[in-house]
């Protein structure tokens, strides 16, 4: 069985080198301090997918510094994916040799914001290969009165996978999701407080970059941390 497992990163890439080679640097969102709740209008609604194609809709804003939100997400659960499909198969193909639990590999997608990688990718499997809770996150570079800094997630639930192209069909029903991770991190002694704030531009129906149909009321989940 674990023969026939190790082919699967081996696929993926191969299915996957257009967004493997070459790998681009990120370079780092310009900063700015802003009032939050006034900047959530201007995120950009969406990101971008596979041959910039339009991507998923913005349903995650987390307002804390990178070492606290790390913490409240691991205390949380969450396991930390390698950003790249490069990082991710690699670490995915250990945790086969090894006979680990599977965690960095099926690998997350890279998707782009105003031409930014994601800069952090956080799961919680439900299912080996097939199912999981997962989001990405981006630094928008803006940061609250307080420092802390503005990051924008999109996160959606895989129920299964897609054998022709390996990729993940997701739940279309995005708000809960949405709901699901804001509940997952109030358990974390950094969280502060949530809740549900409207952004005009993102739509309400549509689908994927890769043709997974979504809708949502049009919200996002803005969770605060200390």
């Amino acid at each position: 069985m674990r023969r026939p497992l190790l082919l699967l990163p081996v696929l993926f890439l191969a299915l996957s080198l257009d967004r493997v080679l070459p790998e681009t640097p990120r370079s780092p969102a310009p900063r700015r301090t802003v009032i939050v709740a006034d900047a959530l209008p201007a995120l950009p609604p969406m990101n971008s997918g596979r041959f910039g194609r339009p991507g998923n809709p913005l349903n995650l804003v987390f307002v804390g510094d990178e070492t606290s939100l790390r913490e409240a997400l691991t205390g949380s659960g969450w396991i930390e994916v390698p950003p790249t499909i490069r990082a991710s198969t690699y670490e995915g193909l250990k945790e086969l040799a090894s006979g680990r639990t599977l965690s960095a590999f099926p690998p997350m997608n890279e998707y782009w914001v105003e031409g930014r990688r994601q800069d952090m990718n956080w799961a919680i499997a439900t299912k080996p290969l097939t199912a999981r809770h997962h989001f990405r996150v981006w630094d928008t570079g803006l940061r609250d009165p307080r420092g802390r800094a503005v990051w924008w997630g999109a996160g959606d639930y895989d129920l299964t996978l897609r054998l022709y192209d390996l990729s993940h069909v997701r739940d279309p029903d995005l708000d809960a999701e949405r709901d699901w991770i804001a509940a997952s991190v109030k358990v974390s002694p950094h969280f502060e407080r949530a809740a549900l704030v409207a952004h005009a531009g993102i739509p309400l129906e549509g689908a994927n970059d890769k043709g997974y149909k979504f809708h949502t009321d049009g919200r996002v989940a803005l969770i605060e941390l200390r």
